[in-house]
């Protein structure tokens, strides 16, 4: 027989759901993890919903100075930062729980399926933000353009190349749930929320290609990348810690990739252990040419 709810079982489902939300949400977001931004923020508690970044322009290089002439005129450099605003949006996610889904299904068949659809709905809003923000790095959707800027239809999405520096996030509330009971409906009703942002500070630190999200219809290669990581480096873009610029395709480009290169497969990315989350870990497809290679169902449109 099914076991009856009562008013602590279902305060002991609230709490476990108010305890695990923000450890599931860590373990399926993808973009706000330290390898890909270097750039991360908490203004939880504080007042405003606005970070104002500093960064540095670029230097002038050192020139030749004659003897008794002008230091300044011949080689100045503007050391002074200018600013980059990330403004916090707020991301909601809405779960409904009928009192015969707690009597019929049990308290922890509901519990898990509750997580995973608070969590995954913050995160995926939160990764949707994230890669839009990228495709319209430096004002336009097709600049810094390696695949091809005509592809633009529904069926076309928008992989990137970049360096850890490119882009800012921050936070202003944690994955958060309240819940309320609506004696009408007979049903518990579950609301969860985060507030969070990110904006590209370093805009020339991504590069962007436009390929088919159709399978087996992409026709980026390995080639394309290639020259997302000299473009990289001929801006000086910082590398990750591992030496390694950051890839995010779709499932096509991983295919049409993959088809070329076979060793862009979990062989070659070492140890798994060292991954720092679950979205990493099943995100994460090798390394090749420059670039860890991360495949993700959020990518863009690669529409202008």
């Amino acid at each position: 027989m099914p076991t009856p709810t009562t008013q602590s079982s279902v305060q002991q489902l609230y709490t476990d759901i108010v305890t695990d939300l923000m450890p599931f949400f860590s373990d399926q977001v993808l973009l706000p993890n330290a390898p890909f931004i270097l750039n991360r923020f908490s203004i939880a508690g504080e007042t405003g919903y606005v970070v104002r970044v500093p960064k540095l322009n670029a230097f002038t290089q050192g020139a030749s100075v004659s003897e008794g002439t002008s230091i300044i005129a011949a080689a100045e450099t503007n050391v002074q930062p200018t600013n980059v605003n990330i403004t916090m949006t707020k991301k909601g996610v809405a779960g409904d729980v009928t009192e015969e889904s707690l009597e019929d299904g049990g308290l922890s068949v509901v519990r898990n399926a509750l997580l995973t659809q608070l969590s995954t709905g913050l995160a995926q809003a939160t990764d949707i933000e994230g890669f839009t923000t990228l495709r319209g790095a430096s004002g336009n959707t097709s600049v810094q353009q390696d695949g091809n800027a005509s592809v633009t239809s529904t069926n076309s999405e928008v992989n990137f190349v970049i360096s850890p520096m490119a882009l800012g996030y921050a936070e202003k509330r944690a994955p958060t749930v309240k819940m309320w009971f609506d004696p009408d409906l007979d049903t518990h009703q579950f609301r969860a929320t985060v507030r969070n942002g990110f904006n590209n500070i370093y805009p020339t630190f991504v590069r962007k290609l436009n390929g088919s999200s159709v399978i087996g219809s992409s026709a980026l290669t390995l080639s394309n990348f290639a020259k997302s990581v000299s473009n990289l480096r001929a801006v000086n873009a910082p590398v990750g810690q591992d030496g390694l610029y950051v890839a995010f395709v779709g499932p096509a480009t991983e295919y049409a990739i993959a088809s070329q290169l076979n060793s862009v497969t979990q062989a070659a990315i070492g140890n798994l252990s060292d991954i720092g989350n679950r979205s990493l870990l099943t995100g994460l497809i090798g390394q090749a040419a420059g670039m860890s290679w991360y495949r993700s169902n959020n990518l863009p449109v690669g529409n202008t």
